[in-house]
């Protein structure tokens, strides 16, 4: 089972403490209250409270692939990706959902050359900015 919608380290807890094999830290797509906590600034501390005991994820916000190693850096096992296929699969069928996972992936490559590192486990937070 994974717990999706958290924005606060001590609800992740809580969610393994209870059997929860992983976490989504997301908060809707920020829908539901303007002012409500990024993903991405609430990713670290989970990540942290989490300290690899389960899965992290995160879902909102990741748009393109520096998106993901960003989320990555920050504490991320993974990304959710949600929006982008559907804007490819909207504009272009199967045809457009490739082509949109093939810019992800090819942003993400330019993102990690341009951070310096060659595999995602050299991510970490000192290369990205607050």
């Amino acid at each position: 089972m994974i717990v999706k919608g958290l924005v606060r380290a001590d609800d992740a807890v809580k969610s393994i403490d209870h059997g929860a094999g992983g976490v989504v830290v997301s908060n809707h797509g920020g829908r539901q209250l303007d002012t409500a906590v990024s993903t991405a600034r609430a990713l670290p501390a989970v990540a942290d409270a989490v300290g690899g005991r389960a899965a992290v994820l995160v879902d909102g916000g990741i748009r393109r692939g520096a998106d993901v190693a960003k989320a990555l850096a920050l504490g991320a096992d993974a990304v959710l990706i949600g929006r982008p296929p559907l804007w490819g699969l909207a504009q272009g069928g199967e045809e457009g959902v490739q082509h949109v996972l093939t810019l992800l992936q090819s942003e993400f490559d330019n993102a990690m050359a341009l951070l310096g590192v060659t595999h995602t486990a050299d991510l970490s937070r000192d290369l990205i900015a607050d």
